[in-house]
């Protein structure tokens, strides 16, 4: 069953504003010889330079500079050179209206903790975390591109109120932005990792697939909690949650909140710097955590003076009125 809204953005709305090695990139087959991939790269100068900057960047790492578009592209790899296509396409759409800076630096972080927690989970495929966290919300800014005006009104709609964000925006178009992104997933023929976490990164039990799929989508799961964590106004209630998430996460016992999240900002600064995206961490995550820490400690405290002024209040002066009715 197709969703004629998703399919209008998708060939309609967003295609024609993406550059045509992006398009061609995305129309492969999975699994393109090395060759062909290199060929259609080097024909958009600032595509190349792109992918060679990821490929030089501290996210891989070479063991020496790579200045061959051929070598960037065995060294990243096909799927990640067709998921990055469609990133470095997206990061340069802006709109006046709309805060994509605060969604790219959310993209951020979420990309480079879903990469750190699968360093612990599923090593092996680590790296290609990153770019699946970098892409959890694709919905979101095709949606965004295609309804600016709208989406923005729905934004601040559930900015001041507790209406979920996917409900609203299945309100006002029939689909929602994980609809979306999962069928730009499909249709661009994402590998399959990357289509569960954009499908499932918001709700992790829905998904019924293989047990390294499945870590590929909890990782971004976790990875968005930290995302929303960082930029919450009500921190004490996130770290709560993110806390028990973590402890509740196969393989994750004993790494703590603080091990998973020290450093992130040198990692979220060097990857916004190849990506080419525009980021203002106004506080360290380090100082974020310590001042929801805080928060909580003062509320347990103000909820134990509350429990003993109950009872000193209430229960001191029900227990004598009782007994002396049990002597009566």
């Amino acid at each position: 069953m197709t969703n004629t809204g998703v399919d209008k953005i998708l060939t309609e709305d967003i295609l024609p504003m993406l550059p045509a090695v992006a398009v061609k990139i995305l129309s492969l087959e999975p699994e393109t010889e090395v060759a062909t991939l290199a060929r259609i790269a080097s024909q958009d100068p600032s595509f190349s330079a792109r992918i060679l900057r990821a490929a030089n960047s501290p996210l891989y790492a070479p063991m020496a500079p790579i200045g061959h578009i051929k070598r960037a592209v065995i060294l990243l790899g096909e799927r990640q050179v067709r998921s990055l296509s469609l990133a470095f396409s997206l990061i340069p759409l802006q709109c006046a209206q709309l805060d994509f800076a605060r969604f790219w630096e959310h993209s951020l972080v979420t990309a480079v903790a879903t990469r750190r927690i699968l360093r612990i989970t599923n090593p092996k495929h680590a790296e290609e975390g990153f770019t699946a966290g970098l892409l959890a919300n694709l919905g979101a800014i095709l949606l965004a591109g295609a309804h600016p005006r709208e989406y923005l009104g729905i934004l601040q709609g559930c900015r001041d109120t507790d209406f979920a964000l996917t409900t609203a925006e299945r309100a006002a178009f029939g689909f929602d932005h994980v609809e979306l992104g999962a069928a730009a997933a499909r249709r661009w023929n994402f590998p399959e990792s990357f289509q569960a976490v954009i499908a499932h990164h918001h709700n992790l039990r829905e998904f019924d697939g293989p047990e390294n799929v499945k870590s590929f989508v909890h990782a971004a799961y976790l990875a968005g909690m930290l995302a929303d964590f960082f930029h919450s106004e009500q921190t004490d209630k996130s770290l709560v949650a993110l806390s028990q998430a973590l402890e509740h996460t196969p393989g994750l016992a004993g790494a703590g909140l603080d091990d998973l999240s020290e450093g992130i900002e040198d990692e979220i600064r060097n990857a916004a710097a190849w990506l080419g995206i525009r980021i203002a961490i106004e506080k360290p995550l380090a100082e974020i955590l310590e001042a929801a820490n805080r928060r909580l400690v003062a509320l347990t405290v103000e909820y134990e003076k509350t429990v003993q002024w109950f009872y000193r209040t209430y229960v001191d002066r029900i227990q004598p009125s009782r007994s002396k009715e049990n002597d009566s």
